[in-house]
């Protein structure tokens, strides 16, 4: 069986996953200095490699900026940052993502996704698009919104592989668990069907390489999502 070897976190982590949330909380604000290594030891009880070995992951990921014979001062993350720091971010609060994180992710997917249908629509053959009608199929007959969404995130990974941009499906992959989770959002209060509805009348503007139809589809149901945060947020 498949079971495998349950890891704790090391104080190392504790002690980043610590400073990440006093950052994203506004605890510590962008530019404020910390205390010395020596006092961090002593205030949380771990030893001086723990937290130099924190503090260097923390600039690896953007939150801080270590500058020799100064000190360490917290970063704007949000030019600083990485992956990982969206990693963090996505995890704060329990994975409860907030307004402007959300906002923010369904921004970014609106423009992603815009290109996406363009390149598909300039560069996928017929065989190609056809591709995706059995996995369109497949939301229509889910099990339930969860299965739906997993679904839906399938279509639209196949779309970015067909788009011939390398990026893309990586990038689309790297927001995986929080496109599903907002799909799932979405089945639960509009129903599988009203979802599957979405997808069928955008394969078909793909089918007929239309590029405005689709673009202007895949604007409208973010603005949609976007204009009801509420039902998204944690």
């Amino acid at each position: 069986m498949g079971f495998t070897k349950i890891n704790a976190l090391s104080l190392t982590d504790l002690f980043v996953r610590q400073v990440e949330n006093m950052i994203l909380s506004g605890e510590l604000d962008v530019g404020e200095q910390l205390p010395a290594a020596r006092e961090l030891s002593a205030r949380m009880g771990v030893s001086r490699p723990v937290i130099s070995a924190g503090l260097v992951e923390l600039e690896k990921m953007g939150f801080v900026e270590i500058h020799p014979r100064k000190g360490v001062f917290v970063a704007d993350y949000r030019r600083k940052g990485t992956l990982e720091t969206l990693v963090a971010i996505m995890r704060y609060n329990g994975g409860a993502m907030r307004q402007n994180e959300v906002r923010s992710l369904l921004e970014t997917r609106s423009a992603l996704e815009c290109l996406c249908v363009r390149l598909v629509i300039e560069h996928a053959a017929d065989e190609e698009l056809e591709t995706l009608r059995p996995i369109l199929a497949g939301i229509e007959t889910a099990s339930d919104h969860e299965d739906a969404a997993g679904r839906v995130f399938h279509f639209h990974h196949e779309m970015a592989v067909l788009s011939g941009n390398t990026l893309l499906p990586l990038m689309y992959y790297s927001f995986r668990p929080e496109s599903v989770h907002l799909w799932s959002l979405f089945c639960k209060f509009s129903g599988v069907q009203a979802l599957y509805e979405i997808k069928r009348n955008l394969f078909d503007a793909l089918i007929r390489r239309d590029v405005q139809d689709a673009q202007t589809q895949t604007r409208d149901v973010m603005n949609r999502a976007i204009a009801n945060l509420s039902i998204y947020c944690g």
